[in-house]
């Protein structure tokens, strides 16, 4: 049978400048596990072909966004034994991991034993497994579920290393392990070439890459590219940003990263340095010609990429690409590549800061890289994440900040859905500073699209309010977005001078009696106008476990009585919610 070649060969000006800026000797034999120095792409056309499944899924797909819920991740253990040891130690806190070995598990088992990492049952051996590389981010399977959230399936395109066949094929092998539908995109009009390193998506509908995968896939158009991205991935919307000159490898996670729906981190490098101008310019065209999910400008974060020494990519023809964006979402966990040691910490600590701040809550954990980035990788780079087969979806726009109080609350609208159907859906929320949430339930807005609604009232001004929305399944399964909350939350400010104290001095002139109580308790409610609302006590995880009075409030000085004595000793709240806010007092139930 004859056998149809596609090369892709860089320009002599691209390869001439990569030498001469990083030092590379064209010269120098290729390793098999280098991630990056590869001068041409050779696809053989018939190489690699598999019995599985080579035709678009039917209905409707879409691609798994990396901050959504994840039932394993997927290394290849060969080098870097030290790096992958701590990420197996942080990551099985969260999730299965997979670990491919080349023989049995003992040398692995042993490696762990080395680096004083124990393992639980979630770290399963895949024993026996054939591959070239470390790198599989760029050739592991991609999670994406038919029809939203009814079943999790994995979608692999051609890998862009004929060198390493093994670990083209290696897909095949985890998708069987694993029992997950595998879907190719190897063969005729649907043939694609690609790489992990080089895609990120929204979750939704829009997905980006570098004009790498239009160099790959030379023998497509640009139309017909991005129709397999959307018949096998349901990406509608396929951005794509010119390449980077001194990446190496030309892959997006090197130097951005989606952190949801609505923000992307971007590494900024000082002007005149390595990559900035393009960097600059990519954030430009982004901010000019397109819009996130919910219609708007994307909000764009930027994390400074540290120098190597005292230089950056291009200086002096060195300088490593050493990158942050290069991280891993791990459900409530994130890891992080850093470089610096203990007695020179300061770029790593900066970036560990930004990240912190950018995700409130979760597990933001640095592991130092110093080894991987010689290969122009990171983290990112050698971990592959493997979908919830059975997820609870929530997406949102968040709550803009507000120029003023908004008598009706601060709405907000999300897409709950899960397979068996949802029970119940929360909206929590609190004042900036406050340890416990007050919630209002979601009403269901449109049961089709699968729509909740609910506001926070308009009680917190001139503050900043923090939220997050839970979600349970028919099922039972519990979910909340972002997924560490309540320590993890999104957040909002309204820029008012009235605050919330003021306003609950008014209601609550005079504080229940007695505090702490075992008994009953007198709640005295001061209005200067009556109004319709429902007095209620709220336990410390934000449930009503009594409603004490509801309907009309008089005007003036009233009270109104409870009984403690059968709750449990702990901190409570005395919670009257209204069309005009909701205002709020603790109190100590004691033995």
């Amino acid at each position: 049978m004859l056998k149809v070649y596609f090369l892709i060969v860089f320009s002599v000006f691209f390869a001439l400048e990569n030498s001469a800026q990083r030092g590379t000797d064209l010269g120098t034999p290729l390793q098999s596990e280098d991630h990056f120095k590869e001068d041409f792409i050779l696809i053989d056309s018939e190489v690699n072909r598999r019995a599985t499944i080579t035709t678009p899924p039917s209905g409707t797909v879409r691609p798994m966004a990396e901050w959504e819920e994840i039932e394993a991740i997927v290394i290849t253990w060969d080098r870097y034994k030290s790096v992958f040891s701590e990420i197996v130690k942080h990551a099985q806190k969260e999730c299965k991991v997979y670990i491919n070995c080349r023989g049995d598990a003992s040398e692995v088992k042993a490696d762990l034993d080395n680096y004083q990492v124990s393992y639980s049952e979630n770290v399963i051996f895949l024993e026996n497994q054939d591959f070239n590389s470390v790198w599989i981010r760029d050739y592991g399977p991609n999670s994406a579920y038919k029809n939203d959230v009814d079943s999790l399936i994995m979608v692999d395109w051609v890998y862009n290393r004929s060198s390493r066949p093994d670990d083209d094929v290696l897909p095949a092998q985890i998708a069987d392990a694993l029992e997950i539908p595998l879907y190719e995109t190897a063969e005729g009009e649907h043939r694609l070439t690609a790489t992990g390193g080089n895609f990120m998506n929204d979750g939704i509908k829009t997905g980006f890459s570098s004009k790498l995968v239009l160099s790959e896939n030379s023998d497509k158009t640009e139309d017909e590219i991005d129709k397999i991205m959307s018949d096998f991935l349901g990406v509608e919307n396929y951005i794509k940003f010119d390449t980077l000159v001194y990446d190496g490898i030309h892959h997006i996670d090197m130097h951005m990263k989606l952190l949801d729906e609505e923000r992307i981190m971007f590494g900024q490098y000082p002007e005149g340095k390595a990559d900035h101008e393009i960097i600059e310019a990519n954030i430009e065209y982004l901010l000019a010609t397109k819009k996130n999910a919910f219609g708007e400008p994307y909000e764009i974060i930027r994390m400074p990429m540290p120098p190597d020494g005292n230089e950056y990519p291009g200086d002096n023809g060195a300088g490593l690409f050493k990158t942050y964006t290069n991280a891993l979402f791990i459900n409530k966990t994130i890891l992080v590549p850093t470089y610096e040691s203990a007695s020179d910490p300061v770029h790593d600590t900066e970036a560990l800061r930004i990240w912190q701040e950018a995700m409130p809550g979760y597990n933001i954990v640095g592991i130092r890289s110093n080894n991987l980035i010689d290969e122009f990788g990171a983290i990112h780079c050698i971990t592959k994440e493997i979908g919830a087969r059975d997820p609870i979806r929530i997406v949102f726009q968040k709550i803009k900040d507000q120029e003023e109080p908004l008598s009706d609350g601060y709405p907000l609208i999300a897409k709950v859905q899960h397979r068996y159907g949802i029970d119940q859906v929360n909206l929590f929320y609190r004042e900036a500073g406050e340890q416990h949430y007050d919630f209002v339930e979601m009403d269901l807005l449109d049961a089709s699209e699968q729509t909740y609604r609910a506001a926070i009232p308009s009680v917190m001004q001139d503050g900043t309010i923090e939220y997050f929305v839970e979600a349970i399944a028919k099922s039972g399964k519990t979910m909340y977005r972002p997924q560490p909350a309540p320590a993890g939350y999104y957040d909002f400010d309204v820029k008012i001078k009235t605050s919330v104290s003021e306003i609950a001095k008014d209601v609550f002139q005079q504080s229940v009696f007695p505090n702490p109580s075992s008994q009953s308790v007198s709640i005295p409610v001061h209005l200067t106008t009556k109004l319709v609302g429902e007095l209620s006590l709220v336990d410390i995880h934000g449930r009503v476990i009594e409603t004490i009075h509801t309907g009309i409030f008089p005007s003036g000085e009233s009270t109104y009585i409870t009984n403690v004595s059968n709750y449990p000793s702990g901190i409570y709240t005395i919670k009257l919610s209204s069309e005009s806010g909701v205002y709020s007092q603790k109190i100590v139930v004691c033995e």
